[in-house]
């Protein structure tokens, strides 16, 4: 088992992406999680798969607070819906 402490009360703080492309046009892929070394000098990573092409980015996970608010969904008559 690796230092870091993955029971189920600790959350993975940063997610592991495969990106294609550059820009507005790339494709970031989810493939894998990190979780802090309990010495918080390092990070366990864990991948669901192994890219082979495209390039890897690590990026940290947002809190529940700091995401994105879902937009409202419109209906076609959105004008009149109470």
């Amino acid at each position: 088992m690796t230092e870091a402490s993955t029971n189920d009360k600790t959350r993975p703080t940063h997610t592991i992406y495969k990106v294609l492309g550059d820009g507005d046009t790339a494709r970031w892929i989810k493939v894998g999680v990190a979780f802090p070394h309990r010495d918080r000098k390092g990070l366990a990573l864990i991948f669901d798969g192994i890219p082979v092409d495209g390039r890897i980015a690590l990026r940290a996970n947002r809190k529940p607070e700091e995401a994105p608010k879902p937009e409202p969904k419109r209906t076609r008559n959105s004008e009149f819906t109470l």
